[in-house]
Order: C-alpha cells, then sequence, then structure tokens
C-alpha cells in the first residue's frame, strides 16, 4: 500500500521541474517508476487516500505502461570488449508522469463499496465528485513551464430519503490542486 504522504511527495516532484543546466526545460516528459498509487488496484483494495481512485483513471493520473530496458540474468558476449554481459530486454512496466487529465463525465467516490449494487453503496457514500470540464495539466519541456491545467467538479452527497445524490457546489482547482484534493481532502471545500 502506497501512504499518503507517498503520494503527495510524489505529487510535489510531479508538480515541480527544475531548469537544465542550458536555462532549459527536459525535451521530454520525466516519468517515475514509483506511482502515485497502486495501477493495479482492485475495489477492495484501501489506501489513505480522501476520494478512492479505481484503476479506470490511471489515465487521468498520469499513470501508464511504458517501455523500460532491463537486465535479464541471461549473459551475452559484448563483442566490442570480449567480455560476458547481462543480456537486456524491453519490458512494459507502469510509469508516472504529470500529464493530470480529469475530465468531464468522471465521476469519483470516497469508497470502493460505491461500486457495489446502488441500494447497498449508497448506504455507504459520503462524497461524490464529479467533474464538469477539465483542461489537463502539461509538463514543463523545452522553454515552456508547468502548465497546471484545470477542472470544475461538483461535490455531491446523499440524500437517504431519496435514495439518491445531491449536489453541495461547485469548484474550481488545477488539476494538481485536484489530484492533491483526491489524496488529501479539503476542509473549506468539504464543509460546505
Amino acid at each position: 500500500m502506497i501512504s499518503r504522504n507517498d503520494s503527495l511527495r510524489l505529487l510535489q516532484k510531479l508538480n515541480t521541474q527544475k531548469l537544465g543546466k542550458k536555462g532549459k526545460y527536459p525535451a521530454k516528459e520525466r516519468r517515475y517508476a514509483e506511482c502515485l498509487k497502486n495501477p493495479e488496484r482492485i475495489h477492495k483494495d484501501k489506501d489513505e487516500w480522501f476520494i478512492y481512485v479505481p484503476s479506470c483513471f490511471n489515465d487521468c493520473l498520469g499513470i501508464a505502461k511504458t517501455d523500460r530496458v532491463v537486465k535479464t540474468d541471461h549473459l551475452e558476449l559484448d563483442e566490442k570488449t570480449q567480455k560476458m554481459k547481462p543480456q537486456k530486454k524491453t519490458v512494459k512496466v507502469w510509469t508516472q508522469g504529470s500529464r493530470f487529465a480529469f475530465h468531464h463525465g468522471c465521476t469519483l467516490y470516497d469508497t470502493p463499496k460505491a461500486y457495489h449494487r446502488w441500494g447497498d453503496a449508497i448506504n455507504e457514500i459520503k462524497y461524490c465528485v464529479s467533474i464538469l470540464s477539465g483542461t489537463s495539466a502539461e509538463p514543463a519541456m523545452n522553454e515552456k513551464e508547468r502548465r497546471p491545467g484545470k477542472v470544475e467538479f461538483s461535490i455531491l452527497s446523499p440524500c437517504q430519503r431519496t435514495r439518491s445524490i445531491k449536489e453541495n457546489g461547485e469548484y474550481k482547482l488545477t488539476q494538481d490542486e485536484f489530484v492533491d484534493f483526491l489524496i488529501n481532502g479539503n476542509p473549506e471545500i468539504i464543509s460546505k
């Protein structure tokens, strides 16, 4: 399990990019081997995040399988040095980038139990987050600084009398701030 503090530390790294020696940002997005959350989680997995984010939202969180070159246990002869060296192969691994892209239609709940039968789920839900619109965050690259993107969303909560959810308010955050909200919550938003 990835702790809330681990996720927040990685989010800070993703949101801040340092200029290189030539006064430019990297030419391509930096991807990390550690991820904000377990990319292969299932509904019964628990974590410390304020809002439960299922694996179907990996792309929105900048999590993707990418090619990585790894050494194998097999040896091969290096023709230049005439010495044995480990063979290498390309494998797909989960990596974390900073292109957050929550968009219209994304709906998240505070519990994995929300994805069960609605009659049972409505009794377990405290908060629902419904994305109204969004523009993607983009990493700092070349001469361009990081663009944090935007998210407009509603917070909804259950109404036991009607067995439905009702809107509590609409909010606007950057994609970066929104991911922080998913991890940490925000008393100013939730208390309204």
